[in-house]
């Protein structure tokens, strides 16, 4: 209980800036005297049974199962089985014969694993255990286990990229007691060992990890024959603010990216990123590989450790997201504290009065995420503190080909999208990013006798319920489409309302063929016109946008349109259309 009331005290500390109004600037932890060391992948194959792989211990002895006979005469048995619970917390699980066929399995089911916490020996390891009870309705897999020499239990879990793979040491279904008792077999030691990459290893190792593109394939055996196989590597992860406690002991870090492993001692901020506290003495974390494999991560204090109360801090109306190339911060330093602009941005000006600033910033790259800093002196320390500005591309445009059936007319589209910053200029939260605006211009290519020959030239007006960027944040919206259907006897204007949803497909196929998913439907109430007029008309688009780099796309997708024409044409069927072009944002 002590332990908790320091963090909370840390973490209220570490945090004063984070509940005023103004928005604070971070200090860095790379830019602040806190060297922050590899990744590293750590493990020891401690004795026969007990194995170490970051901040877990795995226990093979309690990697088991057990049987509960019937109550009743029809009632099925129940397997129960039991793992380390840090290890893994979804995949399957099989109890597998001596020839290492599965002769069960099931999957886990989060909603019914109990979880008995275990306390925290000298190194802080975790060791709690999960167990899991299912009904085993086929009884005459236990008339099999009996004449078994042995079997073994096996919880595993893998992805395209990822796995982790752990087995029991040799097991057996004794009677002996006259009850039915799952026990360890007595067998010939196995030569325990260790493999890297393949390679056969010591018993206790590290393995530095600097990127993504780095990975380690991790498997030891036991002297039991309990056996463990990884596959996983880092996650990226940004220690965006790091100050030091009041009273210089612990050192407050927030960050955002890998998650921590131990999720009991962090502080979830409502941006996505988390905060937790540090002894300064030794600073270390586990953070959460794929396949939430620990990985042990470092820091080396170089020097003097900003601490929270000489926090700059911007005006509350400061911009994190924006659309436009320039961008004007207001901000104010707290008393004694000098902030002034660090030099190493040149499109960047700074001035100040007091302990007040303005500082502007000029040409920002579209399309990214970037980090501007300032220089804060504090009697005779110098720190940085920085800011994030993500500005979006607030262009997009395409060019490609739709065709329509049953008419079989195709159609070459041409097209261009503007999103604002504020819309008519009202820098308000109900007008920033909110808006935009679309061009187009869909021209006929091919002909057809029975169907009217029309070229269509579109505008359209939309409007994001959810404030943020074009395909960067989800979103479902409301437009007002105009179009001008343009015959080679005249021409009609038509208005419309439409509605549209933007999001990324959750489902695993879809992930593999498209980034984001798109929903338009659009209805045209009729058109003006001298010569011929457009009574009513319709149009469905469900597209699929999938990334082929950075800002580019290819976008497809499937519709149907009915038009109605006022004299009517000699054919107006519904049309299904098929479309495909490059889209790209700029």
């Amino acid at each position: 209980m002590k332990k908790y009331s320091v963090l909370v005290l840390a973490l209220m500390v570490g945090s004063t800036a984070l509940a005023e109004t103004r928005k604070p600037m971070l200090f860095q932890a790379s830019k602040n005297n806190l060297q922050v060391l590899p990744q590293r992948f750590e493990y020891t194959l401690i004795d026969e049974d007990r194995l170490k792989v970051g901040d877990i211990l795995i226990d093979s002895t309690k990697v088991t199962f057990d049987l509960q006979p019937p109550t009743k005469n029809d009632a099925p048995y129940k397997v129960r089985f039991t793992w380390p619970a840090d290890l893994l917390k979804d995949g399957e699980l099989a109890i597998k014969n001596n020839a290492g066929k599965a002769i069960f399995t099931t999957r886990l089911n989060q909603d019914i694993v109990k979880v008995s916490k275990n306390e925290r020996d000298e190194e802080n390891l975790r060791s709690d255990l999960a167990s899991l009870t299912v009904e085993l309705k086929d009884a005459k897999i236990v008339d099999d286990m009996k004449y078994l020499p042995f079997m073994t239990f096996c919880i595993y879990r893998q992805s395209e990229d990822t796995q982790t793979y752990l087995c029991s040491k040799e097991l057996y279904l004794s009677s002996a007691k006259g009850q039915l008792e799952v026990l360890p077999r007595s067998s010939s030691k196995k030569s325990a060992q260790v493999e890297i990459n393949g390679k056969v290893v010591g018993n206790q190792g590290i393995i530095y990890l600097n990127d993504r593109s780095e990975s380690v394939a991790f498997k030891a055996l036991t002297q039991s024959g309990a056996f463990l196989e990884i596959e996983t590597r880092m996650n990226e992860v940004d220690f965006k603010d790091a100050v030091q406690t009041e009273n210089g002991q612990r050192i407050v870090v927030t960050a955002s990216g890998a998650q921590p492993a131990d999720g009991s001692k962090v502080r979830r901020l409502t941006d996505g990123s988390w905060q937790t506290v540090l002894s300064k003495e030794r600073p270390l974390i586990y953070l959460k590989g794929d396949g939430d494999i620990p990985m042990r991560q470092e820091f080396y204090v170089r020097g003097a450790i900003p601490p929270a109360t000489i926090r700059p801090s911007l005006s509350s109306n400061s911009v994190t997201q924006t659309y436009s190339s320039n961008l004007k911060l207001e901000g104010a330093a707290p008393a004694g504290v000098t902030v002034s602009g660090d030099g190493s941005d040149k499109d960047a000006t700074f001035q100040s009065e007091g302990n007040r600033f303005i500082w502007n910033l000029r040409n920002l790259p579209s399309g990214k995420s970037t980090r501007h800093f300032v220089q804060v002196q504090s009697g005779e320390n110098t720190f940085m503190a920085g800011y994030d500005i993500e500005r979006g591309n607030p262009f997009s445009g395409w060019l490609g080909l739709r065709y329509q059936t049953p008419s079989g007319i195709a159609f070459g589209t041409l097209g261009l999208e503007w999103w604002f910053e504020n819309f008519l200029g009202i820098n308000s939260n109900a007008t920033r990013l909110h808006w935009g605006l679309a061009v187009s211009r869909d021209q006929h290519l091919t002909t057809n006798d029975d169907y009217p020959e029309v070229d269509m030239t579109n505008a359209e007006l939309f409007w994001r319920a959810n404030a943020g960027f074009h395909l960067v944040d989800e979103t479902w919206g409301l437009s007002l489409p105009m179009q001008m259907v343009q015959a080679p006897e005249g021409s009609s204007m038509a208005y419309g309302l439409g509605v549209f949803v933007q999001n990324k497909p959750t489902a695993a196929w879809l992930k593999k063929a498209m980034e984001w998913s798109e929903l338009k439907v659009q209805y045209y109430f009729g058109g003006s016109g001298s010569d011929f007029k457009v009574s009513n008309a319709y149009r469905v688009e469900g597209n699929g946008y999938y990334q082929i780099k950075k800002d580019f796309y290819l976008k497809y997708g499937l519709g149907l349109s009915s038009y109605k024409y006022d004299p009517a044409a000699p054919k107006e069927d519904m049309q299904i259309e098929l479309n495909g072009m490059a889209f790209w944002k700029f």
